[in-house]
């Protein structure tokens, strides 16, 4: 069994990288440790959001303005944002039957506005996380406008992220168009963080996006700070369908062409059978663990009870359990040998 004797006995500095429904999660559990811990500090948590969604609101703010989608970054934001900060519900907030607004979000059209004053994305996201006073920090990935390119196993060619997971079909290789260099900010968190998380996540649109911006996997794969591995629960339908978990790690070494991780955290909770039916009418199932992870390398995978609550009917990683594991982990240091901790 891995060591976990504790490491790091300050209050640790957390880098997350993802994005859409599984880096807020990370982030509001990561956030509310902090705060019941007296632990707030913006410097000690970070978000690494990805860019490259071009539907729903953020494709039209793309589309219309020239702004880097802020979707992504708007759910961080307010995942970031105290509990009882006005801003939590106001960003959140979307219009209705008014013309020329309809479906776009209060935190989408701030981010796009101050993007416009400042003349920068990220420098954008910064103010506003300034003025909402977030218990941690929020960047983009990159500030450059990137787009998703697949090839398909048929050997089709698709470019965009809505264009990618409508097709329904196996993705044989990712990369993004233009090849982006990240924020210098980035790598900073990077290199100066005692944790790093990647995950859950969308493997296609969540999180290659992010580690295939120029210089994160190779800073990533030479840092000094503990990196976890959260694994999906459910399969995607439309980007990992049929994947098992060891499918999921060799999608991520293929495309690195490193080892990334010192932790796999995997859930053990049982989930409702009425549940996973309901999932699995909609083409997503459970995603399978593999006695042994060929594609795991020198990382130790971690079990923990991650999914005591399905609200709302929504199989999703429980945050503060989510959040308690990752602190565990990092406060741990990196395992002595790669077995089952």
């Amino acid at each position: 069994m891995a060591s976990l004797e504790p490491a790091v006995r300050k209050a640790p500095r957390i880098v997350a990288i993802g994005g859409g429904t599984g880096l807020p999660a990370v982030l509001e559990g990561l956030c509310a440790e902090a705060d019941d811990r007296s632990e707030r500090s913006r410097d000690r948590i970070t978000a690494v959001v990805t860019v490259t969604d071009d539907g729903g609101s953020s494709g039209r703010l793309r589309q219309a303005l020239g702004v880097l989608p802020p979707g992504d970054v708007r759910n961080c934001i307010a995942a970031v944002a105290d509990e009882r900060s006005p801003f939590k519900t106001l960003l959140q907030h979307r219009f209705r039957d008014a013309e020329g607004l309809d479906g776009h979000p209060v935190g989408n059209l701030l981010i796009s506005a101050l993007t416009q004053i400042t003349g920068d994305f990220a420098e954008a996201v910064d103010r506003l996380g300034e003025m909402i006073d977030l218990r941690g920090r929020v960047m983009p990935t990159t500030g450059e406008n990137v787009r998703l390119r697949a090839e398909m196993e048929s050997g089709e060619v698709v470019t965009g992220e809505t264009a990618i997971t409508s097709r329904r079909t196996p993705i044989r290789r990712l990369s993004l168009e233009p090849s982006p260099r990240p924020l210098p900010e980035v790598l900073r968190a990077l290199v100066n963080a005692d944790g790093i998380v990647v995950g859950p996540g969308s493997l296609y649109t969540s999180i290659l996006p992010n580690l295939l911006v120029e210089g994160v996997a190779s800073t990533l794969s030479g840092v000094d700070a503990v990196r976890i591995y959260v694994a999906n629960v459910m399969t995607e339908p439309g980007e990992t369908d049929g994947f098992t978990l060891d499918d999921h790690l060799h999608a991520i070494r293929s495309h690195m062409k490193y080892d990334l991780f010192d932790y796999i955290l995997v859930n053990t909770s049982p989930i409702p059978p009425a549940l996973v039916s309901r999932y699995a009418s909609e083409g997503s199932v459970v995603v399978e663990r593999e006695r042994h992870l060929k594609w795991a390398g020198g990382a130790a995978v971690v079990e923990r009870n991650l999914l005591p609550e399905y609200g709302g009917g929504k199989i999703r990683h429980n945050p503060r359990l989510l959040a308690r594991a990752i602190r565990e982990l990092v406060l741990a240091g990196r395992p002595r040998s790669p077995q089952t901790a």
